[in-house]
């Protein structure tokens, strides 16, 4: 039996699904990549985890570093391990979603060159994202829908003063369907 290890090829990365809820539409943040692949593409906030720090301290940064958001619960929801998920070679990605209200948060002010800029999007308009962040967010958004039929998750999107036509309307925009 061989003891050490081969050398490896794979890094890990996260990706950070973040949603928000602003003049009556679901929306989801994205950046502006300012490196290729896929430069000047629409995509997730997501980067490389360092060797000397956790997934989660890892996904904290990044968002920091991407957007300028900080201190967000976010929660793992799934990881990503096709093979050919990027074209410069194997990456495994653990995602992670937060649920915010737009309104209370600070400038988005991306830190890193990374990101040339970080932009709330509209969930209905969101289109082709590079990579596999489609299916990131969809895996993401189907936890939310999940999680809304046994949890009162619409509050942490919601202002504390709302109507109930917004809460109609955030439900709708997360259910897909007319209620």
């Amino acid at each position: 039996m061989e003891t050490a290890l081969p050398r490896f090829d794979s890094v890990f990365s996260t990706d950070c699904v973040i949603f928000g809820f602003e003049t009556n539409e679901l929306k989801v943040l994205l950046i502006d990549r300012n490196e290729e692949p896929f430069k000047g593409s629409r995509a997730l906030p997501g980067y490389i985890v360092k060797n000397d720090e956790s997934i989660d301290d890892a996904a904290e940064r990044i968002l920091y570093e991407l957007t300028g958001l900080r201190n967000l619960h976010m929660e793992q929801f799934h990881t990503f391990g096709d093979v050919d998920r990027h074209p410069q070679g194997r990456v495994i990605t653990v995602a992670y979603y937060a649920l915010i209200r737009i309104d209370s948060q600070q400038e988005l002010k991306p830190i890193s060159n990374f990101a040339r800029a970080a932009y709330w999007y509209p969930v209905k308009e969101l289109g082709k994202l590079p990579f596999d962040h489609r299916k990131v967010f969809e895996t993401g958004f189907q936890k939310i829908r999940r999680r809304l039929s046994y949890q009162p998750i619409a509050f942490e999107l919601l202002p504390e003063k709302f109507t109930l036509t917004q809460l109609q309307i955030l439900y709708e925009a997360i259910l897909d369907k007319k209620l």
